[in-house]
């Protein structure tokens, strides 16, 4: 035997063995203390070192053997291991030994320094995405032949180590120091169980310590500390946890918060009582979003909201919506714009937005006078669903598995509306939500199933009861709660419609409307009398434990504490902004997290006798998160812009660089990312300060500016 790496491989919540043997590795899975070799097909050749890293960043630990000829294996979960050398840019060279390491803070990359025998240390660069550089490493590796933990769990850290001989020796700590501690162990959600490359921080007054968790609990020596101020941890994804005053002399387990760290900006309006929440914008707009191996999705760039005539309330003339960014994300809206649509009192309106696949859905009004639910509807273990989908009360079929990460089973929701729609026609409404995957998970599912993840699609029975797909990508709500709209032309004399998907679609009520539904409405614009950009900060957020409800936010309960720190780059300057989001330009308003626009537009004139009233909000731009598999997550620029072919943008194309354009930069756009979470190391955060002139800056220097906007 060589040398073993331990790592969970299969993210079970136990811990694995890559053990390196003359002939080649072998890999060991662990059941419960139970280790069974794995037939993986590794390389049949020496290595001298194994390093578990997950390297594309997809929730699982990719392996990394190092020799004479180092060679990169990749997780793909089901499929096996596959062998991916040429995405990792090796050195020529022997390598003799490794180290994983965080060069930049606050990020969520997994860099890796690697020593040779016959070149300079290199230290490989994480880009994410799954591209690495190589570059000059010129720190030093810990010496692995020996290590401190504490073995008989009596608060004060033991030493073990290797000798030349092969022999271990431990050396137990019997000293009667009094001294404090404070011993943590962490287990993932999403992140991978173990939680292996999370790291954490502790903070006792002036003390400070930080360390890399590698799937076993850590003891901090707190000194004379009898408890910690803060116990800060920052799992593998990039998100931050604090736990604050926590006892020393005990032992804690953290699991990791659940919460959703990208999405869409958020829309609210006032209802004449309270400020009430909409929905979210802009799911149909995610820019750069990973959609699968090394692929990202086709982006559609505006979208019309539906408010309800009820939740929009005029107060002195005035209609105030206000759009929050309350996740890791960057918004780039360049125009708002709210529509009056009036129609038939008894008739409802519905629009035909949702996320789909290019063509996007034109902009199109269905009217509906008469609902016609389905007479049976069953999931695809038989289950009778039907009274969860006859009303929107939360209540959905929810019954199929799925993972933490977004992904279910392939299932399906069959749908019987009986005699309906005579003549063959008829338009599908369905309201429900999406727990919507990040990038990462649809890269991981496109390595393990040839695929990947399924969007939606609609199947009809013909004339001999066979189910056909009659529409491959029939939509989906982008996001949050919303209702779809689905043409519908029957291929029989049976109503019947399946859905099929392995996402996480959870439908609420589902109806049809008979006929082709086109909408009487007239429809006008209401005016935008100002746009104000500011801080706010962060709703209060609910989150299901099973993640079964879509997340809830409150308004009226709000903080500055955020779990991240907005993404690097120059936004919009806090001020009005009404000048960028009247037209379709290209001159965007640019929000990080906790900012918000507050717009206020002219009330109108009640509509004529027997209409009645409702509204669409128009929000058009784009939303990019900081997903590690997003194309350019960790910057603002590149801006996008309506011309652009894609994104990221092929060479040959940029974002408008005309004298209107230039000028609009050098006015708007001149506020650096807050820094809303700061270091725990005071002396980090100075040496920070030196070298970074154009340091971020901070709410409370910004707090003069946001108070100022209405």
């Amino acid at each position: 035997m060589i040398s073993v790496a331990a790592g969970d491989f299969n993210n079970d919540g136990f811990m694995d063995l890559c053990v390196l043997t003359e002939s080649g590795p072998v890999l060991f899975a662990n059941s419960k203390g139970h280790f069974t070799r794995v037939e993986a097909h590794l390389p049949q050749q020496r290595f001298e070192r194994a390093v578990w890293i997950d390297y594309d960043h997809d929730y699982d630990l990719d392996l990394i053997l190092l020799g004479a000829s180092s060679v990169l294996m990749r997780n793909e979960g089901a499929a096996g291991f596959a062998d991916r050398t040429a995405d990792f840019p090796f050195v020529k060279g022997f390598a003799t030994g490794a180290g994983k390491l965080r060069v930049v803070p606050d990020s969520k990359a997994f860099d890796l320094a690697v020593l040779y025998r016959d070149h300079a240390p290199v230290l490989y660069r994480d880009q994410l995405g799954g591209h690495y550089v190589a570059d000059a490493f010129q720190g030093a590796l810990p010496d692995e032949s020996r290590i401190e933990a504490d073995f008989d769990n009596d608060g004060r850290m033991d030493r073990a180590s290797i000798s030349s001989d092969g022999r271990i020796h431990v050396g137990l700590n019997r000293s009667r120091a009094s001294t404090h501690w404070i011993r943590v162990r962490l287990q993932g959600v999403k992140s991978l169980k173990l939680a292996q490359d999370a790291e954490v921080e502790i903070k006792a007054g002036t003390l400070y310590r930080k360390a890399t968790y590698a799937g076993v609990p850590l003891l901090f020596d707190t000194g004379s500390a009898a408890s910690v101020d803060v116990v800060r941890i920052t799992w593998p994804n990039g998100l931050i946890q604090n736990e604050t005053r926590q006892a020393a002399g005990r032992s804690y387990t953290y699991q990791e918060a659940q919460r959703l760290s990208g999405s869409c900006p958020m829309i609210w309006t006032w209802n004449g009582h309270a400020i009430q929440f909409i929905t979210d914008v802009l799911g149909v707009a995610p820019l750069g979003a990973s959609d699968g191996e090394g692929t990202y999705f086709p982006v559609d760039h505006d979208e019309y909201v539906s408010i309800p005539g009820s939740a929009l309330a005029a107060v002195d003339g005035r209609y105030d919506i206000r759009i929050t960014e309350e996740l890791s994300e960057v918004s780039y809206l360049d125009q708002v714009q709210l529509l009056a649509v009036d129609h038939p009192a008894g008739t409802e309106i519905f629009t035909n937005e949702k996320f789909k696949g290019p063509p996007y859905p034109e902009y199109k009004l269905f009217g509906v006078e008469r609902r016609v639910y389905p007479q049976w509807a069953r999931d695809d273990a038989g289950r009778d669903v039907l009274p969860r989908l006859l009303a929107r009360d939360q209540r959905y079929p929810d019954q199929f598995p799925r993972s933490e990460l977004g992904v279910a089973v392939p299932h399906t929701l069959e749908l019987d509306f009986g005699k309906s729609a005579p003549d063959g026609r008829a338009v599908l409404l369905l309201h429900g939500w999406v727990d919507w995957p990040d990038g990462s998970t649809f890269r991981a599912a496109a390595q393990e199933v040839k695929g990947g993840l399924v969007m939606p699609y609609l199947q009809m029975q013909d004339g001999e009861g066979q189910w056909k797909t009659v529409n491959a990508d029939m939509g989906m709500p982008a996001g949050k709660p919303k209702t779809i709209a689905v043409e519908l032309q029957f291929l029989s004399a049976s109503r019947k419609v399946r859905i099929v998907t392995n996402l996480c679609v959870y439908w609420d009520e589902i109806f049809l409307s008979e006929g082709a539904s086109q909408a009487q409405v007239r429809q006008q614009e209401v005016p935008l009398l100002s746009a104000g950009l500011h801080f706010r900060g962060f709703s209060r957020t609910q989150v299901h434990p099973e993640r079964k409800q879509p997340d809830t936010f409150f308004y009226d309960s709000v903080s500055s504490n955020s779990f991240w720190n907005p993404t690097p780059g120059l936004y919009t300057r806090y001020g009005d902004v009404r000048e960028l989001l009247r037209d379709v330009d290209d001159r965007l308003t640019i929000l990080g997290s906790g900012d918000e626009i507050r717009l206020q537009f002219a009330a109108l004139p009640a509509p004529s006798a027997g209409w009645t009233r409702d509204f669409l909000l128009k929000v058009d731009g784009w939303a990019k998160d900081r997903d590690p598999n997003t194309a350019f997550s960790t910057s603002v620029e590149p801006l996008p812009f309506h011309a652009m072919s894609r994104y990221p943008y092929p060479v040959g194309e940029h974002f408008p660089d005309d004298a209107a354009h230039q000028r609009y930069r050098e006015e708007y756009n001149t506020r650096p990312a807050l820094r809303l979470i700061r270091s725990l190391a005071r002396l980090e955060d100075r040496l920070l300060r030196r070298a970074t002139p154009n340091r971020a800056t901070t709410v409370r220097e910004w707090s003069s500016t946001a108070r100022g906007v209405n």
